[in-house]
């Protein structure tokens, strides 16, 4: 079983996979200097754990800020998830942001409308 946990840096999230529990978590800033290198484990572990026969899975993203890198990298998450949601297995997105922080709320309202098969819930909240 996977399992992950990074710490956040000033320019990359938290971390946390437990593939036991399907569950990943994502919270803090993402603008890494190479998206692709810092996400590779999560990469590779993600698109096997989709095809695989697992019942439900839960991504619970608290990005504040993210680059155009990271956006790119959580669409083709997102499109993985959705294909996996079309195949009828449980996946919910929880999106957690600032109700003041008005793009990323547009990023998650873009992300909600382009996957329908995921489960897209968007929590707006007042953070300090």
């Amino acid at each position: 079983m996977f399992k992950l946990e990074k710490e956040k840096t000033l320019s990359t999230p938290h971390i946390v996979v437990d593939e036991s529990r399907g569950y990943m978590m994502f919270e803090g800033e993402s603008f890494p200097e190479n998206v692709i290198s810092f996400y590779a484990d999560i990469t590779d572990w993600i698109y096997d754990y989709l095809k695989s026969d697992f019942q439900a899975f839960t991504f619970d993203c608290r990005l504040v800020y993210f680059n155009s890198s990271t956006s790119k990298f959580l669409l083709n998450m997102f499109a993985a998830m959705d294909e996996a949601a079309a195949r009828g297995k449980r996946i919910i997105v929880n999106w957690t942001c600032d109700s003041k922080n008005e793009i990323i709320i547009e990023c998650a309202e873009s992300f909600a409308e382009d996957f329908q098969n995921l489960k897209f819930r968007i929590m707006r909240k007042d953070m300090p």
